[in-house]
């Protein structure tokens, strides 16, 4: 699908709050609300915009470690894969799971409330699963940046 300018600042727009009205964006882009809002039907329809959601705090939940975790499976192939992907579905800790290139299969994004949680998701969840042969973890000290928004070109 190709994007005009009004396409692009939409989503830009609304990538910095989900949560506006369509008056409020289309005001922001030169739209009528009508126009913005059938515009924005289009882009969603065609799967440029795949969900709204509220972006929470883990550290305001309690979740104060964060841990990007490199997995090799002990088996390769497509039925390894998947038996590992299915249980990574049901475990919440994980935030995200990336098949990778480089060390490792996996790269996840694993939250915990503490070290002892951590190791616990380590050792009872991922080392538990027989297709996992090898962990690696890696402790988040800070977060220097985070986004959840693409770079578009509104230009």
């Amino acid at each position: 699908m190709k994007l005009d300018r009004l396409d692009t600042r939409i989503l830009a727009v609304l990538q910095e709050d989900g949560r506006l009205p369509l008056q409020d964006v289309g005001e922001a882009v030169g739209l009528s609300a009508s126009q913005c809002g059938r515009r924005l039907r289009r882009l969603e329809e065609a799967g440029l915009v795949s969900g709204y959601a509220a972006l929470l705090d883990p550290v305001a939940f309690g979740f104060d470690v964060t841990a990007f975790v490199t997995v090799t499976l002990a088996q390769h192939g497509e039925v390894p894969a998947a038996r590992f992907h299915r249980a990574i579905e049901r475990l919440p800790n994980i935030l995200e799971c990336w098949a990778v290139t480089g060390e490792g299969d996996y790269l996840l994004r694993v939250v915990a409330t503490n070290l002892k949680s951590f190791s616990d998701v380590l050792m009872h969840d991922l080392l538990a699963l027989p297709e996992v042969a090898n962990v690696k973890s890696n402790i988040a000290l800070d977060r220097v940046k985070q986004t959840t928004a693409l770079p578009l070109s509104t230009t």
